[in-house]
């Protein structure tokens, strides 16, 4: 989920009572707020490490590793959007935060892929199509179908191979950011979901 949102939405204008920094105690001083935004660069370019990382871990067949790199970088992305809305300004690396979930998505798709268990073609050919649509149309639907993917793997896989640790740390991570992100969620993000769909069937369906 993108830090930026749009050009003219800000949760702060949209969701009632949305906190001005991550305490929710109004907002920090200019250097203090600086060193914030530089807090969430960091974790933008954590998450991008961890995209890379996803492929030979997962293809080593390291599942549990890769469980624990996952739920990194959701815990990430979720203090990296707070703390950008409590920086000073816009954060250097804004504009890639998008790109860096997109990224850790098609890391386990591909992963999995490198591992044996998704045909190459299957794994390959997803991951190029919807990085290739996302690239094309700067559609966000493509980039959380790709994220979608990628996480619905490693959640399926932890559990099919026994892996309850794994598992319910991966759901317990999910569960507890629904939650917080609970306003965001049915505000913004499904309506964009749903949105960028509608955009997509519209380019499909034949005109005249």
């Amino acid at each position: 989920m993108t830090r930026e949102w749009s050009d003219t939405w800000h949760p702060r204008m949209h969701v009632p009572g949305y906190a001005l920094d991550m305490d929710g105690q109004g907002a920090a001083r200019p250097e203090e707020r600086d060193l914030v935004g530089l807090a969430a660069d960091a974790l933008t370019l954590a998450r991008l490490v961890v995209a890379v990382a996803l492929i030979p871990v997962l293809g080593a067949r390291r599942l549990t590793l890769g469980a624990v790199l996952l739920g990194f970088a959701w815990i990430s992305d979720f203090l990296d959007g707070r703390a950008a809305r409590a920086s000073a300004g816009r954060t250097r690396l804004g504009d890639v935060d998008l790109w860096a979930d997109t990224f850790v998505g098609a890391g386990a798709v591909l992963g999995f892929t490198v591992w044996g268990w998704i045909p190459p073609a299957i794994g390959l050919g997803l991951a190029a199509l919807l990085l290739a649509a996302f690239v094309l149309t700067r559609n966000e639907a493509m980039s959380m179908l790709l994220q979608a993917t990628g996480y619905a793997l490693a959640i399926w896989r932890t559990w099919r191979d026994g892996n309850p640790a794994s598992l319910w740390w991966l759901l317990t991570i999910i569960a507890a950011i629904a939650v917080v992100n609970r306003r965001i969620f049915w505000q913004r993000s499904l309506p964009t979901f749903l949105g960028g769909l509608a955009v997509m069937l519209r380019r499909r369906r034949p005109t005249g």
